[in-house]
């Protein structure tokens, strides 16, 4: 039997496949609950939540970048000022989520002029991250999000421009991603130094979901790699977050050398059961999703989530597990209190 422990300790151990004693359940943040809320008090101390922070800045256009912005009801509108035009860009928000309307690159011409934008490197404070380490204290996991280089172009130009291009004119799609991949190598390494070293990184899934397998091997594979031994060298963890279906991709994933991989989404939102995905690779990479937050935590009655709760620890290895959801980070108050309730499951199932 292992001793008691925090909700730190018990994540770490997780991560580096030690024994627990019980698994982490890990929801992504807080969701939409307030962290001064009694919901979301109880949430923090029950269960072993991922947090995340920023460390300010851009890394990839960096601090010379003029930008306005505004916005127009719903809509939240950005003016890129680069030195032979403007950029016009917009998000806007619904009572559901808020996504891109607009993005700022519509031609060639605009990705030349949003390169030609003068770069200097960012500045960056763990002030932020420092603080929510300190509110948090032993009851959560403080991470920070990087957006890899594949994010770059897809943010800028929308994966369906970004996906047209990397068909016709790959060379622009790739020049852009070395491009910015060595100004995000800079960056995490000045946050390394600062003592940084918890990373959650996203941007692997626009290969995997959408741009296919030339993309991953050439957009993802020579950047993230160098990316996770990078944060490794200064002992960090490299946390890895991919969408979708998994089958043809986990083994590629894990060959990066991450050290935790969510979402997992189950069959039906994915393609490969936990039960699976730790079979293959489970002995070297910490798994953390299997509940979907937002389809199963949030509308589903509590003793139906329980129940698949319960089948999905019954299914796994404890040790290398966190039980979690999409990490979304969206969720509401009903699978916050789906997140308490099973952690009761965990607590039962201890093996």
């Amino acid at each position: 039997m292992v001793a008691k422990m925090t909700s730190h300790q018990r994540m770490m151990a997780a991560l580096h496949h030690e024994p627990v004693d019980r698994v982490p359940v890990s929801p992504w943040h807080l969701g939409r609950i307030p962290w001064d809320s009694p919901l979301g008090r109880e949430l923090v101390a029950r269960c072993d939540p991922w947090l995340e922070a920023g460390l300010g800045g851009d890394p990839c256009l960096g601090a010379g970048v003029q930008v306005e912005s505004g916005d127009d009801g719903p809509r939240h509108w950005r003016i890129i000022h680069t030195p032979g035009r403007d950029l016009h860009a917009a998000t806007t928000t619904t009572a559901q989520t808020t996504a891109a309307t607009e993005y700022a690159c519509k031609t060639m011409e605009d990705i030349e002029a949003l390169l030609a934008i003068p770069y200097a490197a960012p500045r960056l404070t763990t002030e932020y991250l420092r603080q929510m380490e300190a509110a948090a204290g032993d009851d959560a996991l403080v991470s920070v999000g990087i957006g890899t280089a594949l994010c770059f172009p897809n943010d800028y130009l929308g994966t369906e421009f970004c996906s047209l291009l990397w068909g016709s004119e790959p060379d622009v799609i790739r020049n852009m991603v070395s491009l910015m991949a060595q100004r995000i190598y800079d960056y995490v390494e000045r946050a390394c130094q600062a003592g940084v070293r918890i990373y959650r990184l996203v941007g692997g899934e626009y290969a995997t979901q959408l741009m296919g397998r030339r993309a991953w091997d050439e957009l993802v594979v020579p950047f993230d790699k160098p990316l996770v031994e990078l944060i490794h060298r200064y002992g960090g963890i490299a946390h890895y977050h991919n969408h979708g279906n998994m089958q043809r991709f986990i083994g590629q994933i894990a060959a990066l050398g991450i050290d935790s991989l969510d979402p997992i989404e189950q069959p039906p939102y994915g393609d490969i059961t936990m039960q699976e995905a730790q079979r293959r690779i489970g002995d070297r990479v910490c798994l953390v999703g299997g509940l979907d937050d937002m389809e199963v935590l949030d509308t589903r009655p509590l003793d139906e989530v329980l129940r698949m709760g319960e089948a999905l620890l019954a299914s796994v290895n404890p040790r290398g597990f966190m039980l979690g959801g999409t990490s979304s980070g969206i969720y509401h108050e009903q699978a916050a209190r789906a997140f308490i309730a099973l952690v009761g499951v965990a607590e039962r199932m201890v093996r």
